[in-house]
């Protein structure tokens, strides 16, 4: 089976049990920001992150990674642009064209496809803004995610990631379980990522450190932290036990300091 493939079937499998663990229909961490006082707040603070990204003359963005919809329709009601998210999950699609379909008002605004971002169609171009919210941690290949990307826009575009960075290289079990437990396997540091991206042709411009804004060691996080021996004991047979222990390794990896949570910003020069 293939990085892409285990991808597939992981949120295939798991997207309906990260909706009911999570708030707001995403499948991404809660931040709190300035100003941020409430779960669903908390919750949508990175689509309001990628907002803040936007040109006032940007009016195609494209979400590389993007779940049932949420942040595609998070933007197009408030701003004047149209969305195009692309998901590996089918099951990921079906649930965002459904979430669409009960905002009429914003059909046109929104579409959705179902594509490895890592080989997106040949018609995906153009775009202002691209974006991946804990998205690219996923891609089979860091170079040909930011290959991809670069494609899709249009010169002078600008690609903007929030997600997990490495801090220390290290091997370390708590990376390993990250990685096996999320399917992850683009965990790179923002160094290795900037080289990358620029062998793609995109310069990284900007770098934030997000982290302080994650609530790690919530109540919920405590008990999956003493659930960790029966959930390693059912990991080989239940992909939503993996899912946990990667969760509570991606914890203890923040903790010791070991990740980051970045917000990076490259652009495509014009």
């Amino acid at each position: 089976m293939t990085a892409s493939e285990g991808v597939r079937r992981y949120y295939d499998a798991n997207t309906w049990k990260f909706l009911l663990a999570g708030s707001q229909r995403t499948i991404h961490r809660e931040l709190w920001g300035p100003g941020v006082t409430s779960r669903s707040a908390a919750a949508h603070h990175a689509h309001a992150l990628v907002i803040d990204e936007l040109r006032p003359e940007d009016r195609r963005v494209l979400d590389l990674g993007c779940g049932v919809g949420t942040a595609a329709l998070y933007l197009a009601q408030r701003r004047p642009v149209e969305v195009l998210g692309i998901s590996i999950s089918p099951e990921q699609i079906r649930l965002a064209e459904r979430y669409a379909a009960r905002t009429p008002a914003l059909l046109g605004s929104v579409a959705f496809r179902e594509a490895d971002f890592t080989t997106l169609p040949e018609d995906v171009t153009g775009f202002d803004l691209a974006f991946a919210i804990e998205a690219f941690v996923h891609a089979a290949s860091a170079a040909a995610f930011f290959r991809e990307a670069a494609r899709a826009l249009r010169p002078g575009g600008a690609l903007v990631v929030i997600d997990d960075v490495l801090v220390s290289t290290a091997a370390d079990s708590r990376l390993e379980d990250f990685r096996s437990g999320w399917n992850v396997s683009s965990l790179v540091s923002v160094t290795e990522a900037a080289r990358i991206a620029g062998d793609a042709g995109l310069d990284l411009v900007r770098s934030v450190d997000l982290s302080p804004l994650q609530r790690l060691g919530r109540p919920r996080d405590r008990l999956i932290r003493l659930a960790q021996p029966a959930l390693r004991g059912l990991r080989r047979r239940s992909s939503w036990a993996q899912a946990l222990v990667g969760g509570d390794a991606l914890q203890q990896s923040h903790l010791a300091g070991l990740l980051e949570y970045r917000l990076l910003r490259f652009t495509r020069p014009g």
